[in-house]
């Protein structure tokens, strides 16, 4: 049983902790560590979860192997290469980090000190994107095209300027951090690195200094291209759809839902299992931790989508088209 810690007690390191705590016999919240002492208490009566008292004594603690980070992204580079000194495994919840460079470093880090580094992706385990990603290595989307994407909610029009998800600094480009980062995982696990993106980002809607209204045209090495659009101010909307020579596919990752339409044949629902995505990630997580098979988002692939996450953001700023050279950076 891997014995975990939350760090960042939110909303999000509830869900984590939930989707696990007396349901898996692979990990357990055992620790949790947050600056505000009412969300320690809220969290440890919730959960079981015994309270430290710093981020520091959570690392000094030996009867923690792993942490999972919930925490402002400015933070996770630091807190990772923290956590890999002090001998722990690492989760970390997307973006892996908010530069290329921390995340190389980090991971680097990780790498060194022998512990298992996962960045929370938790689409990537979805029905749909497995399916597809098994019909893409069958063939059976012929020559992969075009990868179109979105991923909008309207949180942000209820964010206080006080709350970190507020600032720009820890949401570049709107919605890009938040949401359009899961897209990009999925876009480039589909059709492989990104090479050039064109972006814009504006604010519209939201009552905070964010932009809330951001797309993006992509070129992937292989040739293919993609669009991502992200929406903060708007109902949820979550779907990927791929176009190949030999078939198009229309996913709802969030609502188990994919229609594929091969060619010369009537559109189709295809039947599938639902998946427990939280579950599964913290489940692949511990595994991985116990010697098992690697995580299945490898660290230079949360490198790589930070990288394209950079490209927006200086792209939106500067009007131009950014270049991702095969080193994952901006150019």
């Amino acid at each position: 049983m891997l014995r975990a810690a939350a760090i960042g007690l939110g909303w999000w390191a509830d869900e984590l902790t939930q989707a696990v705590q007396g349901k898996s016999e692979k990990i357990r919240v055992t620790a949790c560590y947050s600056r505000a002492a009412e969300n320690r208490e809220r969290f440890c009566q919730r959960f079981g979860a015994e309270s430290h008292e710093s981020y520091q004594a959570v690392l000094d603690d030996k009867k923690i192997d792993a942490v999972l980070l919930c925490t402002p992204h400015s933070q996770h580079g630091e807190q990772v290469e923290a956590a890999a000194r002090a001998g722990k495994h690492v989760f970390v919840e997307k973006p892996f980090t908010l530069t290329q460079e921390s995340g190389q470093q980090a991971a680097a880090l990780c790498a060194e000190a022998g512990r298992v580094l996962a960045v929370g992706q938790n689409r990537r385990f979805a029905a749909t994107t497995q399916e597809i990603k098994r019909l893409l290595q069958a063939g059976d989307f012929g020559t992969p095209l075009h990868c179109e994407a979105n991923f909008s909610n309207p949180r942000p029009l209820t964010y206080s300027p006080d709350g970190w998800r507020a600032k720009r600094t820890e949401s570049p480009g709107g919605g890009i951090a938040g949401m359009g980062v899961h897209m990009i995982d999925a876009m480039v696990h589909f059709l492989g690195p990104v090479t050039r993106v064109q972006a814009q980002a504006k604010r519209l809607a939201v009552p905070v200094d964010l932009d809330d209204t951001t797309s993006a045209l992509f070129e992937f090495a292989s040739g293919a291209t993609g669009y991502l659009g992200t929406i903060t101010a708007c109902p949820q909307t979550v779907f990927y759809n791929l176009y190949g020579t030999g078939a198009n596919a229309f996913a709802e990752p969030d609502a188990n839902r994919l229609k594929l339409h091969r060619a010369g044949q009537d559109p189709a629902e295809v039947a599938l299992t639902p998946i427990d995505t939280l579950l599964a990630e913290l489940e692949e997580f511990a595994d991985a931790c116990a010697g098992g098979p690697a995580f299945r988002v490898r660290p230079e692939e949360a490198i790589h989508t930070v990288a394209v996450m950079q490209a927006m953001v200086a792209s939106a700023e500067s009007g131009a088209a950014i270049t991702i050279n095969d080193a994952g950076s901006a150019a």
